[in-house]
């Protein structure tokens, strides 16, 4: 039995003869790592992405997720239309106008001795901009604010693999919110629930491939929470 990856696969061959012949060319083709698509292989494609793919390979969404129906791409109809908004590029901290700050970009680990977090500049990440408007309607204190890059596919499709996310820094949580917590030496990015013993639930939203686990507060190693994402950004 054919899987969307299969028939992704398929239609990218078939629309593509000179140029996919296998996975790593069909990385290219669709400007993806050639983790990811591997990814995509071993585990199924996340059905957040099937749109944007079949648009990608020019064939009908509804083929590519289930097999049935034509494989030629149907009319989606008129596309979604939004206002126009003014964009700035920045390139420094000194260009930004009093409207808007910087959130500095930073690695996560949790320290070798209690496992209390540990921030750390992301030398080679940059800051993101965010305004101050924003901050001030949502409750987040500015200087609370980071940002990090997230690996793997544990949140997807809510937040997929290569995402940028904005962390609100707090111990508490914010039950059924994504947050940054750490446990041991790793940390990781998860959903939370607080459950009526005092233990925390904690699980993946790629719940097909992750099993969720339960942190209790008499556990060895202690559950940290770092803080809880705001804000998820990443290339479509």
């Amino acid at each position: 039995m054919k899987t969307v990856f299969d028939r992704l696969l398929i239609a990218a061959k078939e629309r593509h003869p000179d140029t996919v012949s296998g996975p790593a060319s069909l990385a290219r083709l669709l400007d993806e790592s050639p983790q990811t698509v591997t990814n995509w292989k071993n585990r199924g494609v996340p059905v957040a992405k099937i749109t944007a793919l079949a648009r990608a390979v020019q064939v009908n969404p509804e083929w590519l997720e289930t097999g049935e129906g034509p494989m030629e791409r149907i009319d989606l109809g008129p596309p979604i239309t939004t206002p126009l908004r003014p964009v700035k590029v920045i390139n420094s901290d000194d260009e930004l106008d009093e409207g808007a700050f910087a959130v500095p970009r930073y690695t996560v680990k949790a320290s070798a001795g209690n496992g209390m977090p540990v921030l750390e500049v992301d030398q080679k990440g940059q800051s993101n901009y965010c305004r101050h408007n924003w901050a001030s309607r949502n409750g987040y204190r500015i200087e609370d604010l980071f940002s990090m890059a997230v690996e793997g596919d544990s949140m997807e499709p809510t937040i997929p693999d290569g995402s940028s996310i904005i962390v609100h820094k707090s111990s508490e949580i914010v039950n059924g919110k994504p947050h940054v917590i750490c446990r041991g030496d790793e940390c990781f990015v998860k959903r939370l629930f607080r459950q009526m013993d005092g233990s925390v639930l904690v699980k993946s939203d790629n719940y097909e491939n992750y099993t969720p686990w339960t942190a209790r507060p008499n556990d060895v190693d202690q559950l940290y929470v770092v803080g809880q994402v705001v804000s998820v950004s990443y290339n479509l």
